[in-house]
C-alpha cells in the first residue's frame, strides 16, 4: 500500500507527466498492471465465469481480452458477469484509450519541447564534430566541415537559446547540411554539460565561444581543459585536434608565446588532445598573401604582383631585378588591419634589399597605416609588439593619423602611384560595410589608372560584391575579401607540413648538422611508398605534439614565406588533385649558384628577424627562451660575418622547400 501511495501520489503523478518517455511510460505500465491484478484478483476470489474456463490462466486471459476488446460483452451470459464484463471494458477502454492516447501525446509534446530547446542527449553518437559555442564563425565552420566530410553529425552546443541558433542555421545552410547539425542549449562552461556531447567519442573539437560574450577567449582556454578531462586517457595515436578560436589580436599574439599547463591536455603525462589556435583576421591574411593562398579558389594577387625576381645580368652575375618595391597601405587599424600588417611583416621580404649597401641606397618594403584615432592606438600596439621597428631592417612602417579621404592622403595616394617602381596595394579595413565599399571606390583616379591592388573587407559577399570582383574596366584590380562564410578552411590548420619543417631542427641542428636531407628521405619513402614513411611521418607527428608553442608557430609561419621564394625563382605554387609525388623537373634550388643562392639565403635571414621580432623576441647577447632573448636577430652581413656556421641553416629552408611542397600535394610551376 505504501509503494502504491507513493507510486499515485499527486506530487509522482506531476512529475511523471512533465518529465521524459521513462517516467511517462512507467506509470502507464504501473496503472494497466494493477487494475488488471486487481480484477482478476475479483474474478478468481468471488468465482465469476466469464465464458472461459476454471483453470486459473484461462480466467487471466478472459480478463485480459475483456479489457483489450470490449467488443466481447454481448457473448458473456448473466447480469452478474455483464457487470463485471463492463467495468472491465471500460476501464480498458479508459487506459488503453483515452489514457495511453494522451501518454503518447504528451511524450510526443514533451520530446518537441525537448528538442526544441535543445536539452536532449543522443547517447550512441561516435566519431563526430563537436562544435562548443556559437558566433559568427560557426555556419562557415560548419560548411568547411561538411565539405570535408558530408555524412558525419555536427554537435553543436550554446549558451544561446536553441532556436535563435537553429533559425541561423537553417536560414544560412541548405537542408543537407543543415540536417546533420544538432543544436544543443546549455552552458558550456559547465563539464556536466558538455558531457552531453560524448567528447570522448568525437574527431574534433572545435572551442568557439558564444558571441559578445565577456572574456571570450579566456573562457575557450578553460574550456581545452574540461574538453581533455572528458576525452580521458588514450593512446598517442589517438590524440584528437582541439581548435581554438581567439578573438582579440593581443589575446592571440599572447597565447603563441605560452605553454598550456601540462595537465591542459595530458592524462597521466601523455597527450590526449593536441591545442591549436586560430584567429579568424589572421587567416584571412594568410590566404590573401602567403603561401596558404594556394588551398583556395579565392584569387588575390600577391603584394609583389611585379615578382622581384632573381636574374642573370650582362656580366652572367646573379642578381635581384629592377628597382621594385612593395607598398602596402592599411586603412582602418583594427582587428583585421592589425593582422595584415603582422602578416606582411612576416612575409614581405624580396631580394633587392641588400644590407651591404649604404642605408640609402637599400630598397625597403613600406607600409603604411591609415587611422583618424592612430594616436591613441599607436603606443598600445608598440607595447604589444616592441622591437618591429628596431629589429626589422627591410620594412618601414609608417603610422598615419589620417583619413583616406582628406585632400593630405589623396594627394599622397596620387604621388605614389606615380612612382613607377612602387607597388601599390591599399586595403581597405574598415568594419562597416557599406563604408567600406565607399572608401574602396573612390579613391583617387590615379589608383585605378596605374594597376594599384584594392582591397575592401566585406563581412558578407554580396551580390555588389561580387560584381565588384568580375569588373574589368575602372575596378578590374578592385577585391573585396574578410567575409564571415568564407572565413574558415581547414587547410590552413593542418599542421602537418609544418611539423615535417620542424623534423629538421630536431634531428639536424640538435645532433650537429649530421642529418641534412631527412625531408628528401622523408619525400623519397613517400613516393616510393616505403614502409620507412609511415615511421618517419609518425615520428614527426610525436615531436611536434611535444614542441613549445613559440616553436610550431615559427615554423608555420617559415611556410607562409614559401610563396614569396618561389615566386623570387620565377615559380608559382598550385594545390594538385590528386597528389602527384613526381617533382616536374630538377628542383630549382639544386644547381643554384652560389649568387643565387646567398640572395634567397639573405631573404631567409630578414624573414627570420621579422618573425621572431612580431613574436617578440629581443636581440642580446646570451640566448634565453623564458624572455626571449636571441643572439641571432642580426643583419645578414653580420650573421656571415660573426656566425657563418648559421647561415646554413637559412640555406637548408631553401635546400628543403620542394620536397615540403610535394609532400604536402603542391606543385611548382613556371610562370
Amino acid at each position: 500500500m505504501n509503494f502504491y501511495k507513493r507510486i499515485f501520489s499527486q506530487e509522482n503523478i506531476d512529475r511523471a507527466i512533465a518529465g521524459g518517455i521513462k517516467s511517462q511510460v512507467s506509470l502507464l505500465v504501473v496503472t494497466i498492471v494493477s487494475v488488471l491484478v486487481v480484477f482478476f484478483v475479483i474474478v478468481s476470489v468471488f468465482s465469476i465465469h466469464l465464458d472461459g474456463g476454471v483453470n486459473w490462466t484461462e480466467r487471466l486471459w478472459t480478463v485480459y481480452y475483456n479489457f483489450t476488446d470490449p467488443g466481447n460483452q454481448r457473448e458473456v451470459q448473466g447480469w452478474g458477469n455483464r457487470i463485471v464484463v463492463g467495468i472491465i471494458s471500460l476501464s480498458g477502454s479508459i487506459l488503453l484509450g483515452g489514457l495511453l492516447i494522451s501518454t503518447i501525446s504528451n511524450i510526443i509534446e514533451r520530446r518537441v519541447e525537448v528538442v526544441r530547446a535543445g536539452l536532449m542527449t543522443y547517447r550512441h553518437i561516435a566519431e563526430h564534430y563537436v562544435l562548443i559555442g556559437f558566433n559568427e564563425l560557426t555556419v562557415s565552420i560548419i560548411i568547411e566541415l561538411h565539405r570535408a566530410n558530408p555524412s558525419t553529425r555536427i554537435l553543436l552546443m550554446s549558451g544561446l537559446p536553441s532556436e535563435t541558433v537553429r533559425h541561423i542555421i537553417q536560414s544560412e545552410l541548405p537542408h543537407e547540411m543543415e540536417k546533420n547539425v544538432c543544436v544543443y542549449f546549455g552552458n558550456i562552461e559547465s563539464e556536466e554539460e558538455l558531457r552531453r556531447l560524448h567528447i570522448d567519442r568525437a574527431c574534433e573539437v572545435y572551442v568557439l565561444g558564444d558571441q559578445d560574450k565577456y572574456g571570450r577567449d579566456s573562457k575557450n582556454v578553460a574550456t581545452v581543459h574540461k574538453v581533455s578531462m572528458l576525452r580521458g586517457k588514450g593512446a598517442p595515436e589517438s590524440i584528437m585536434p582541439v581548435y581554438v578560436q581567439f578573438d582579440g589580436i593581443p589575446s592571440y599574439s599572447n597565447i603563441q608565446k605560452m605553454n598550456l599547463p601540462s595537465h591542459y591536455y595530458c592524462v597521466d603525462d601523455t597527450p590526449n588532445i593536441y591545442f591549436r589556435p586560430f584567429n579568424l583576421h589572421e587567416n584571412w591574411a594568410r590566404w590573401l598573401w602567403s603561401f596558404h593562398a594556394a588551398d583556395t579558389d579565392m584569387h588575390y594577387d600577391p603584394l609583389d604582383y611585379r615578382p622581384i625576381q632573381i636574374v642573370q645580368n650582362e656580366e652572367g652575375h646573379w642578381v635581384a631585378s629592377g628597382q621594385d618595391f612593395v607598398h602596402l597601405v592599411i586603412v582602418g587599424f583594427n582587428r583585421m588591419g592589425r593582422s595584415l600588417l603582422l602578416e606582411a611583416l612576416r612575409i614581405c621580404h624580396y631580394a633587392n634589399y641588400d644590407d651591404s649597401l649604404p642605408t640609402e641606397q637599400r630598397i625597403r618594403t613600406h607600409i603604411t597605416l591609415v587611422d583618424k584615432k592612430m594616436d591613441e592606438m599607436r603606443d598600445y600596439f608598440k607595447a604589444q609588439f616592441p622591437y618591429i621597428d628596431s629589429q626589422i631592417d627591410d620594412i618601414v612602417v609608417d603610422y598615419c593619423q589620417d583619413d583616406i579621404c582628406s585632400e593630405s592622403m589623396r594627394a599622397r595616394l596620387s604621388k605614389w602611384m606615380r612612382d613607377e617602381h612602387r607597388m601599390l596595394t591599399v586595403a581597405i579595413c574598415v568594419s562597416e560595410p557599406d563604408l567600406s565599399l565607399s572608401l574602396g571606390l573612390n579613391l583617387p583616379l590615379e589608383v585605378y589608372q596605374g594597376g594599384a591592388r584594392v582591397l575592401i573587407r566585406q563581412s558578407v559577399k554580396t551580390d555588389y560584391s561580387s560584381m565588384i570582383d568580375g569588373d574589368e574596366g575602372r575596378y578590374k584590380y578592385v577585391k573585396v575579401f574578410g567575409m564571415l562564410n568564407e572565413g574558415m578552411r581547414k587547410s590552413i590548420l593542418n599542421d602537418v607540413l609544418a611539423s615535417y619543417v620542424h623534423l629538421i631542427y630536431d634531428k639536424c641542428y640538435n645532433n650537429h648538422l649530421q642529418q641534412k636531407d631527412i625531408l628528401k628521405e622523408l619525400y623519397t619513402a613517400c613516393r616510393d611508398a616505403s614502409p620507412r614513411f609511415a615511421a618517419m611521418n609518425q615520428q614527426a607527428q610525436l615531436l611536434w605534439y611535444y614542441t613549445d608553442e613559440y616553436l610550431r608557430w615559427a615554423n608555420r609561419y617559415q611556410l607562409d614565406a614559401y610563396i614569396v621564394y618561389c615566386r623570387t625563382m620565377g615559380f608559382g605554387i598550385r594545390k594538385v588533385s590528386p597528389i602527384n609525388l613526381q617533382l616536374n623537373d630538377k628542383p630549382f634550388n639544386e644547381g643554384l649558384s652560389s649568387e643565387a643562392l646567398r640572395i634567397l639565403i639573405r631573404m631567409e635571414k630578414h624573414r627570420w628577424n621579422a618573425e621572431r621580432s612580431v613574436a617578440g623576441w629581443k636581440s642580446g647577447p646570451v640566448r634565453d627562451n623564458n624572455f626571449f632573448i636571441h643572439p641571432l636577430i642580426i643583419p645578414f652581413g653580420q650573421l656571415e660575418k660573426l656566425h657563418p656556421q648559421d647561415v646554413e641553416k637559412d640555406a637548408d629552408v631553401i635546400h628543403n622547400l620542394p620536397y615540403v611542397l610535394a609532400l604536402g600535394g603542391y606543385e611548382l610551376y613556371k610562370m
